[in-house]
C-alpha cells in the first residue's frame, strides 16, 4: 500500500513539473494565453499596434462580428469588462484592451493620446486577423475621440461615441471634420445630461458634424462615460448599446 501511494505521488509531481515547463516559451504576440476562459473573465491576449507597441487585452465570446471597447483616459477597462459578457452572450467576439500607457493615469500627454489612436488601429487589425467580418467600435471619453478619429479609415460597420469632446487642446487632440465625414457607418452618440467632465454640448457637436445615419441619446445624471453602468441607468445603457450592435452588425455563427 505504501509503495502504491508513493508511486501515485511521484506521478502527480511529474505531471505538475511538465505543466510548469509549458511556460518556458514566450507566448506569441497575437495568441491567447488562457486556453479555456470563463465567459465572465475572457481570454488574455496581446497584439501588435503601429509603432511597435505590444498591447494587452481580453477577448470575450466568439463570432464573425467583433466589438472593440476603448477606455476612457484613466485607461481602466473594468467597466467594459463587466459589460463585455453581455455582448459575448449575443454571439459576438468582444475585445477589451488597455492603451500602451499605465492604467490609472490621471494626466494625459499628446504622446499618450497619439499612441491610443494607434492602439485602436492595432485592436481592429487583431480582431480582423482572428476572422471578424464586421467590426463595431465603442469608446468613452478619450476612447470616443480615438474611435471618431480612426473609424473612417478603418471602414468599420458602426461606432458608438460616449461622453467625448471634439477638441482637447491640453493634450493636443481634436477630431477633424474630415474624420467624422469619413464615417459612413451607423453612429450612436451617448452623454449624461449633467456630465461635469465633458459637457454634453461637446459630444453633441460631434453628433452635429457627423453624417447620417446617426442617433443621439442622453441619460439623466452626472456620471461620466462608462461610469453610467454603475447608475440606475446602467441596465438601459447596456440595452441601448447591445441593440445598436445587433442592428449595425447582426451576429452570425462561424
Amino acid at each position: 500500500m505504501r509503495s502504491a501511494a508513493l508511486a501515485t505521488l511521484v506521478a502527480a509531481a511529474a505531471v505538475s513539473l511538465l505543466a510548469g515547463c509549458g511556460d518556458a516559451e514566450p507566448a506569441p504576440r497575437t495568441a491567447t494565453a488562457t486556453p479555456s476562459p470563463s465567459p465572465a473573465t475572457g481570454a488574455q491576449v496581446t497584439f501588435a499596434a503601429p509603432g511597435g507597441a505590444t498591447v494587452a487585452g481580453r477577448v470575450f465570446g466568439a463570432g464573425t462580428g467583433a466589438v472593440v471597447l476603448s477606455n476612457m483616459g484613466d485607461n481602466d477597462a473594468a467597466d467594459w469588462e463587466r459589460f463585455a459578457p453581455t455582448l459575448a452572450a449575443k454571439g459576438y467576439a468582444v475585445l477589451t484592451y488597455s492603451y500602451r500607457y499605465p492604467p490609472g493615469t490621471r494626466s494625459l500627454t499628446a504622446e499618450m493620446a497619439r499612441g491610443a489612436v494607434d492602439d485602436l488601429r492595432g485592436a481592429v487589425g487583431f480582431v480582423r486577423g482572428r476572422g471578424a467580418q464586421r467590426v463595431i467600435l465603442i469608446g468613452a471619453s478619450l476612447g470616443g475621440m480615438v474611435t471618431a478619429k480612426a473609424a473612417g479609415a478603418l471602414a468599420v460597420d458602426g461606432i458608438v461615441i460616449m461622453a467625448a469632446p471634439a477638441d482637447r487642446p491640453d493634450f493636443d487632440m481634436r477630431v477633424d471634420a474630415a474624420e467624422l465625414a469619413a464615417v459612413a457607418a451607423p453612429k450612436l452618440f451617448v452623454a449624461s445630461d449633467d456630465d461635469p467632465t465633458v459637457d454634453p454640448a461637446e459630444t453633441r457637436l460631434l453628433y452635429d458634424r457627423s453624417p447620417e445615419p446617426k442617433r443621439w441619446h442622453t441619460f439623466p445624471g452626472s456620471e461620466h462615460g462608462t461610469r453610467l453602468f454603475a447608475t440606475a441607468a446602467g441596465a438601459d445603457l447596456s440595452r441601448l448599446l447591445t441593440g445598436f450592435v445587433e442592428s449595425a452588425a447582426p451576429a452570425t455563427s462561424r
